[in-house]
């Protein structure tokens, strides 16, 4: 997982105490460097304006992970059986209909990897359906079509 991503959850779980701390490091030093009241209410007013800015942006990437997680669950149920009586196939050739479904399922999840890879899917949910996906194409036929579409380029270096 991208550093950027592992910061950024980390961040938004833990900037209240961050806050704190950086409200009464600068309350402190500026009382001991005796600046005047007003400089010190200046800055813990810019301090909680920042703090106002974050709640409000983790607010709207909540909003937009629900979005896009609701999205992608209401796809994968919509193919879900599908895929299930693929997998349950063991030698028999996919007929292009069935392989046009496998694919349709690849570009779900190279799309919800890149959704992972810009932040916009918790780490433990993009977990959870990278195990599924696995599990998934794991299956041979599905794994027949993966090798085949890998090769294309055409998801994001999804990891499967």
């Amino acid at each position: 997982m991208p550093i950027s991503i592992r910061v950024k959850f980390w961040f938004f779980e833990h900037y209240w105490w961050l806050l704190c701390a950086a409200v009464t490091g600068t309350v402190t030093t500026l009382l001991v460097l005796r600046e005047p009241l007003p400089t010190v209410a200046t800055v813990v007013g810019a301090i909680l304006s920042i703090a106002y800015f974050l709640q409000k942006q983790k607010l709207e990437e909540m909003r937009l992970f629900r979005e896009v997680f609701k999205e992608c669950n209401a796809r994968y149920d919509a193919m879900n059986e599908n895929l299930a009586s693929i997998a349950e196939r063991s030698d028999v050739e996919l007929s292009r209909e069935d392989r046009l479904k496998v694919v349709d399922y690849l570009n779900l999840c190279g799309e919800e990897y890149l959704y992972f890879k810009r932040g916009y899917i918790e780490p433990s949910v993009w977990q959870a359906w990278n195990n599924g996906m696995k599990a998934i194409v794991a299956a041979p036929p599905i794994q027949r079509v993966w090798q085949v579409e890998k090769s294309t380029g055409s998801y994001y270096d999804l990891p499967l």
